[in-house]
């Protein structure tokens, strides 16, 4: 069984091709998603499309796809999931989070988990020892940081974050720098903080672009994993379809 999933976000699409299981390729694209989906699957005969979406419909995506290919299935927080809900505005809750904390909860089973997803936004998603989803918070992410300053002043120019930045800049640019690099640094101290002060053993991992850079921040033992979304849109699709809680693949990096 080969499956193609695919997770459309704000600013990218993310896709994986599973076989039985295991991750066979990765990628993500911006523009062009047919073509680029094209290229991606070349080669490959695939039994099943799972997509996960936080922006809009897929049809220029599955455009893509050679007809009649393989069974479609849009994956939504109303499938069913191995992880229960205590969250009041399920309706709401996006697609991508709700992936991350099944995803959370398979690699770390038996304990309560954080998902970290540093994306356009930054996501953090509890889950606790029982698999029932907690709820988290959204902050902006780096980019959408300084491009925030830059639009909410008069002078502030639009700088380019910078990972190596130290905590006191000696110039506009570097201050900017500084105060996105570091105050990233410290808002994921403060949150695994909190999970780590309200659930004993809880386990960390990080997703999304910025992941590793910040993973290796932070102290040992929080990890990034480069596909949690997409195995996490890979378990609940399993689960809905009745073929039971595939386990994670995570292959992540240590921080």
């Amino acid at each position: 069984m080969t499956e193609l999933i695919l997770d459309i976000g704000n600013t990218r699409i993310k896709a994986a091709l599973f076989r039985n299981g295991r991750l066979l390729r990765l990628t993500a694209f911006g523009s062009g998603p047919g073509p680029a989906l094209r290229r991606f699957i070349e080669g490959f005969q695939i039994d099943r499309v799972g997509i996960g979406s936080v922006a809009g419909d897929a049809d220029g995506l599955l455009s893509g796809l050679p007809d009649g290919s393989a069974t479609i299935h849009l994956i939504s927080t109303n499938d069913r999931s191995p992880i229960r809900s205590a969250y009041s505005s399920p309706a709401t809750l996006g697609i991508d989070r709700w992936a991350n904390a099944a995803a959370a909860a398979a690699l770390f089973p038996q304990r309560a988990a954080l998902a970290i997803d540093l994306g356009t936004c930054i996501t953090y998603d509890l889950v606790d020892s029982t698999g029932t989803y907690l709820g988290g918070a959204i902050s902006p992410g780096t980019r959408m940081r300084a491009k925030a300053m830059q639009a909410y002043s008069a002078r502030l120019p639009l700088v380019e974050t910078d990972q190596d930045a130290p905590p006191f800049g000696q110039s506009t640019v570097a201050s900017l720098q500084a105060g996105i690099r570091h105050g990233v640094i410290g808002e994921l101290e403060h949150f695994i903080a909190a999970a780590q002060q309200a659930h004993h053993g809880v386990g960390v991992v990080l997703t999304g672009g910025d992941a590793l850079l910040h993973a290796r921040a932070l102290k040992s033992g929080i990890f990034a994993h480069p596909f949690l979304t997409l195995d996490g849109l890979r378990i609940i699709l399993h689960h809905s379809l009745g073929a039971g809680t595939a386990s994670g693949t995570g292959s992540g990096s240590a921080g």
